[in-house]
């Protein structure tokens, strides 16, 4: 392969130039600018060759000078490759940041738009933005998913790569699904990957719309699921809208049903057990509420106090992601817990 003065080459024709240094240098053994030479290469494309091998980790400096060791080249290449990822999931996470401020500066001066609202420019806007946000959440990412375009393209794509949805510890990370969704392999995937990673993960039927919001500072509403495009959607920076999508999702929060409470009663189930995620007394007080008791005869029948029966109502319709008594019951029935 010819290798040209590198200050001539750019992009893929200087990757080929320094691959195929590094070639030499394998095939080499122990290295030397002597044996550089004797290839052909000049001092100055030795000295960039050489310092962008050692900055990818394929070359360290011998200890005599004008020598270098060679790296491993499967332990290079893989840790290589693992950098290289990192930086493309990174460039696809601020791509459309990128695209918002290359649109704001291409804008009419004139055009009206209100300051810390931006509309997205499609699906992959969206989901760039997503994925950003995951990435830079340092204290609360909530994320609530209805099945849109956007959120199951980008399900798909982080069931291939996890490294897509994760966040550092610490943060309050809620997952709620839309229960269509639990007919995706890729969504189950993306909910284990979460629950394994501390994550609180509800599912509830009817989500209203993917909503997502990252800290105190910005939310990301996501219309895709209305608007197969995607556009319209909008990312907002703003303290009210913010709040109130916070607490949208927040209210799906309480309808929903947790995610691990139904593995664990869906493996009893497989072994024979009851399907129900609940201990003996409240699958009995369940029975009696769906046959429409009142807390005080459930109280009666099983010698405790009305206080107590209204508490483990509340349990209840939670892992029923049921609004009212008629609901848990309702949802009991059909789901064959009662």
């Amino acid at each position: 392969m010819d290798a040209s003065a590198p200050a001539r080459l750019h992009g893929s024709a200087y990757e080929e130039f320094v691959i195929a240094v590094f070639r030499r240098a394998v095939r080499f053994g122990t290295p030397t600018r002597k044996l550089f030479r004797g290839e052909g290469l000049t001092d100055a494309e030795i000295d960039d060759a050489t310092a962008e091998l050692e900055a990818r980790g394929f070359l360290r400096a011998g200890d005599d000078p004008d020598t270098w060791v060679v790296i491993p080249p499967r332990e290079a290449v893989a840790r290589h490759a693992e950098v290289t990822e990192h930086r493309l999931r990174l460039a696809r996470a601020t791509a459309g940041e990128l695209e918002r401020a290359w649109r704001r500066s291409t804008l009419d001066a004139t055009t009206g738009r209100l300051p810390g609202m931006d509309l997205l420019g499609g699906v992959d806007d969206i989901i760039g933005r997503i994925t950003a946000m995951h990435i830079a959440t340092t204290d609360r990412l909530w994320w609530a998913v209805d099945g849109s375009v956007a959120s199951r393209t980008l399900l798909a794509r982080a069931a291939e790569d996890p490294s897509l949805l994760s966040v550092r510890q610490g943060v309050d990370r809620r997952l709620i699904l839309d229960t269509s969704l639990l007919e995706l392999r890729s969504a189950v995937a993306v909910m284990e990957a979460a629950l394994r990673e501390g994550a609180a993960v509800r599912t509830g039927n009817g989500v209203p719309v993917s909503a997502v919001v990252c800290d105190s500072d910005v939310t990301l509403i996501d219309i895709s699921r209305f608007e197969p495009d995607g556009v319209g959607s909008f990312e907002a920076r703003l303290a009210a809208p913010v709040a109130a999508v916070a607490n949208l999702i927040e209210r799906t929060w309480t309808l929903a049903a947790p995610m691990r409470p139904m593995q664990e009663a869906a493996e009893r189930k497989e072994v024979g057990g009851s399907s129900a995620p609940l201990d003996e007394r409240d699958q009995a007080i369940l029975a009696l509420l769906a046959s429409g008791a009142s807390d005080q005869v459930i109280a009666r029948r099983h010698g405790i106090s009305v206080r107590t029966v209204e508490r483990r109502v509340r349990y209840i319709m939670e892992h029923l992601g049921a609004a009212t008594r008629f609901h848990a019951g309702a949802q009991a029935v059909r789901r064959g817990w009662v």
